[in-house]
């Protein structure tokens, strides 16, 4: 090939080049921005939503979707109310307190149905039940911490005190810490979410749930969006919440192959192959429905834990995180886009 040959096979190519640069720019600039938020960063509990972007769901619903961490889902709630993000996957008992608070929110899509928090004994300590607790320490991520509540709560149920007949012990967020009192026998169990209680087992130390079953059911992240924007915007959410669900079925169906995708995607999240072994086995429990579930939609409600979450939040003073007046759930989780969201073939994500 001579020079002017190659010259001009190069301005074929530059041309080429520039066309198909002007059509992809042209095909991102028709996808419709939508912003979301999570209450934290990670891939791992959230990996459905990445999942859904990496195989192009969300675009094939005409959406370019941004994920933002808000720092917490009261923060996240906040960031909808203020009109900076489309939605939000906050955890229920930020969701409800606003609600109760006179937030007009409605929870339009459940992803998360087991309690994010829980409680453990040390296997060695011989404690099966909460009344075996009596006379022994219970170590907590923080005094202050989301967990607090529920310990106190559970407690109480078994009819002990706490401070008087158990104490509780801040050991740190499943750190090096929170091993050592662990393994020296400065607490007896832990209380903190499922990932801080996955370190603890990567760690080597075998942990037993004791939390009660309908602890264990209340529920944990959905999504939430402003009544004003689920009028006003129904055809969107609905294809937001569409991808979102193929995710899911996408993730259900190849448990390995959501694994990797979402290892490329945040590769520095599954670096020590235990720990990684252990927080995406948490997700899994997160994201698995009650068998009451089994065969409905994708983002059904688990309205009898949703409900008995309310009956507890609304225990205690709200210094203690209780809700200050009763949520009419009926009205404050909504299904009116369920059906929208499921409608597609189940069986082509799964032989994907």
């Amino acid at each position: 090939m001579n020079k002017t040959t190659r010259t001009a096979a190069a301005r074929v190519a530059g041309g080429l080049l520039a066309a198909l640069l002007t059509t992809t720019s042209l095909w991102a600039e028709d996808l419709k921005q939508f912003r979301f938020m999570f209450p934290v960063d990670s891939v791992n509990q959230y990996h459905p939503f990445y999942i859904a972007d990496e195989l192009g769901y969300f675009a094939e619903e005409g959406l370019d979707v941004e994920f933002q961490d808000a720092g917490g889902s009261s923060a996240a709630i906040q960031q909808v109310l203020a009109g900076n993000a489309d939605a939000a996957l906050p955890a229920p008992s930020a969701f409800l307190n606003a609600v109760a608070q006179g937030h007009d929110l409605k929870w339009v899509f459940s992803y998360q149905y087991a309690n994010i928090f829980t409680l453990a004994a040390t296997a060695e300590s011989g404690i099966k039940t909460i009344a075996d607790l009596k006379g022994k320490k219970i170590g907590v991520s923080d005094l202050s911490g989301g967990e607090v509540p529920l310990v106190r709560a559970v407690l109480a149920g078994a009819g002990l005190n706490a401070g008087v007949d158990v104490d509780i012990v801040s050991v740190g967020d499943g750190s090096a810490l929170t091993v050592d009192a662990l393994q020296s026998g400065q607490v007896d169990a832990y209380s903190s979410n499922l990932f801080d209680l996955a370190a603890i087992k990567a760690s080597g130390i075998d942990m037993v749930t004791i939390l009660p079953k309908e602890a264990q059911d209340f529920p944990a992240n959905g999504v939430v969006v402003t009544a004003e924007a689920l009028s006003s915007n129904a055809d969107t959410l609905a294809a937001f919440l569409r991808a979102a669900a193929k995710g899911v079925a996408y993730a259900a169906a190849h448990d390995d192959k959501a694994l990797e995708i979402a290892k490329k995607v945040r590769p520095e999240e599954f670096e020590v192959e235990k720990l990684a072994a252990e927080n995406w086995a948490a997700a899994g429990i997160l994201k698995t429905p009650p068998a009451a579930l089994a065969d409905k939609p994708i983002g059904t409600h688990y309205v009898d834990g949703f409900q008995a979450y309310h009956d507890f939040l609304r225990k205690g003073t709200e210094e203690e995180g209780a809700l200050a007046a009763d949520v009419d759930l009926s009205k404050a989780l909504d299904s009116s886009l369920l059906e929208a969201a499921n409608s597609f073939d189940r069986k082509a994500i799964a032989g994907q």
